[in-house]
């Protein structure tokens, strides 16, 4: 009997792995040891993950979507029914729609914001994304671009917002789109003169500067910060107050040994007075006693 070839499985550098997304499949090799080769995501398999899949990262991708994560449950965080959730499976009523995993969401009227979830469904939670928020991965652009506006805009996801980062003609470009449902359908918003993306659910203008989110309250034109901004904050304002108490203790150290030589002066007055005076009458006594 002839064994047929082994089939050569192509290698897939560690560099594409990280940038399309992979899952791990499982072999079983003919003295009966597993091996498992991570293969990476199709487009498909990117649109809608499932348990175990390894998404496409970078520094770039961890750092937006963390910093909107985090700036948007801390300016919802004393709301018991707003829910910001990260990289969590969320289940479409439409039977026709499969489940997306965006990298931020942001869902009002949530019951038991506080409970465990790994997963969102909408037919069972009564409740919807109002805002989703999608960093670029650049092999699956058109997908994070074009077909998830569409999968969005049928799901009756209030507002879409897109953060693109992309090098073209050699330079390096970051952008923030957004879309607004209106009428059932999707309409780009127009991004301010200084290409700000307003998302009127959260009442927050997006951008990009120098390669970093900025989030700014639309009403008060408040600088939300981050958790770095706000811990260098923090650290400044506690610089601050030790340099104040220590300025402080300086002065009280100061005014204490300004009122220690007064004091000291006061008494070498006094004390010279009275040498003064001892002498004077030492003097009267002596010209007393020649008078007589």
């Amino acid at each position: 009997m002839i064994n047929a070839p082994e089939q050569s499985v192509p290698t897939v550098s560690a560099e594409e792995l990280a940038a399309r997304g992979f899952r791990y499949v499982e072999h079983r090799l003919p003295d009966s040891t597993l091996k498992f080769e991570a293969i990476p995501l199709t487009e498909q398999e990117y649109l809608h993950p499932e348990e175990g899949y390894h998404m496409p990262n970078s520094t770039f991708h961890e750092e937006i979507a963390g910093d909107a994560r985090d700036m948007l449950t801390r300016r919802y965080a004393a709301d018991a029914a707003t829910l910001v959730l990260r990289d969590v499976n969320i289940y479409w009523e439409d039977p026709e729609l499969e489940h997306n995993c965006p990298d931020v969401v942001v869902i009002f009227g949530a019951q038991n914001k506080d409970e465990f979830r790994e997963s969102f469904h909408v037919a069972e939670e009564g409740a919807r994304p109002s805002l989703i928020v999608e960093v670029v991965s650049p092999y699956y652009r058109k997908a994070d671009r074009v077909t998830k506006v569409g999968m969005y805009e049928r799901a009756g996801v209030q507002e879409y917002l897109i953060i693109d980062r992309r090098r073209y003609k050699g330079q390096l470009t970051f952008q923030a789109l957004g879309y607004q449902l209106l009428g059932g359908r999707y309409r780009e918003i127009v991004p301010d003169e200084q290409n700000r993306i307003l998302c009127e659910t959260v009442g927050v203008w997006f951008s990009m500067s120098e390669g970093h989110l900025v989030m700014e309250d639309a009403v008060s034109g408040e600088r939300l910060l981050n958790s770095r901004e706000l811990e260098a904050r923090l650290r400044e304002e506690q610089q601050a107050r030790e340099t104040a108490e220590l300025r402080a203790r300086e002065e009280q150290q100061a005014r204490e040994t300004a009122e220690l030589r007064a004091r000291e002066e006061q008494q070498a007055r006094e004390s010279a007075e009275q040498q003064v005076a001892a002498l004077q009458a030492r003097l009267a006594e002596l010209e007393t006693g020649r008078g007589a």
